[in-house]
């Protein structure tokens, strides 16, 4: 009989552990985005296709952001809320990155410096364009191929 209890509450851990629940991964871990567009108050500047491949953002799982600032590597860390409706608050921290001089025109310092201000996103129904919205300033990616 005593050879039984060991066996019954590993089995009782093993249900136990089946129960809980394991929270979903959020939609940005694991995405690419490359830069089309900025928008600032009353403007917007559209990325030619070469410059939009130098402008990029990797969302890792465990919260790790890698940025292309053009011709710099950065990278930093984000936290994002469970997206409503496609839309959703974002943290950016500070972006450590690289510094040499790239040619213009470039948007690396303005993501560099604009991407910590970083306050809510916004995803499309089909997944392939993003909106990250400071309190200035408007990015639009899309998703990379």
């Amino acid at each position: 009989m005593k050879l039984h209890a060991p066996i019954t509450a590993s089995i009782a851990l093993l249900a136990l552990g089946a129960c809980t629940t394991i929270p979903d991964a959020h939609p940005l871990a694991g995405t690419e985005w490359e830069l089309v567009a900025i928008d600032t108050s009353g403007s917007t500047t559209t990325l030619t296709p070469a410059l939009q491949a130098r402008h990029r953002l990797a969302f890792d799982d465990g919260g790790a952001l890698q940025v292309q600032l053009d011709c710099n590597r950065g990278r930093s860390t984000w936290t994002a809320g469970q997206p409503a409706n496609g839309a959703g608050y974002i943290s950016i921290g500070p972006i450590a990155s690289t510094k040499v001089f790239c040619p213009q025109p470039s948007f690396g310092d303005q993501l560099a410096s604009g991407l910590p201000e970083a306050e809510r996103f916004t995803t499309t129904l089909d997944g392939r364009q993003l909106v990250i919205e400071t309190p200035e300033l408007r990015y639009t990616f899309a998703a990379a191929e």
